[in-house]
C-alpha cells in the first residue's frame, strides 16, 4: 500500500519557485519535462527513494527502517542543482 505524501510548507514554496523558474516564458519543452520528472520522482517516494539532479529532503513517519512497515512520507525541502542548501 502506498504511503501518504505530506508536504511541509517550505517544500511547497520550493516547488512553487522551481515551477516558476521552469515554466517562465521561453523555457521550452525540456524545462517542462524536467518539472514533470521532479513531480514524478517525489511521487515515487511513496514506494522508492528519490533520484536525480534535484534533491528532495524527506522524513518517514514513523521510520521503522523497513520499506514494508515504514509510515508516511513528509517532503521537507526541494533543492535544485547547485542551489545553496545552507539555509536548512
Amino acid at each position: 500500500m502506498p504511503r501518504t505524501l505530506i508536504y511541509a510548507p517550505r517544500a511547497r514554496d520550493d516547488l512553487a519557485a522551481i515551477r516558476r523558474w521552469l515554466t517562465q516564458p521561453g523555457s521550452g519543452t525540456a524545462a517542462r519535462r524536467r518539472l514533470a520528472a521532479i513531480r514524478n520522482a517525489i511521487n515515487r517516494l511513496r514506494e522508492l527513494p528519490c533520484e536525480g539532479g534535484y534533491r528532495a529532503l524527506y522524513e518517514i513517519i514513523p521510520d521503522t527502517g523497513r520499506n514494508e512497515t515504514a509510515g508516511d512520507v513528509r517532503v521537507l525541502r526541494v533543492f535544485g542543482p547547485g542551489q545553496d542548501r545552507r539555509t536548512l
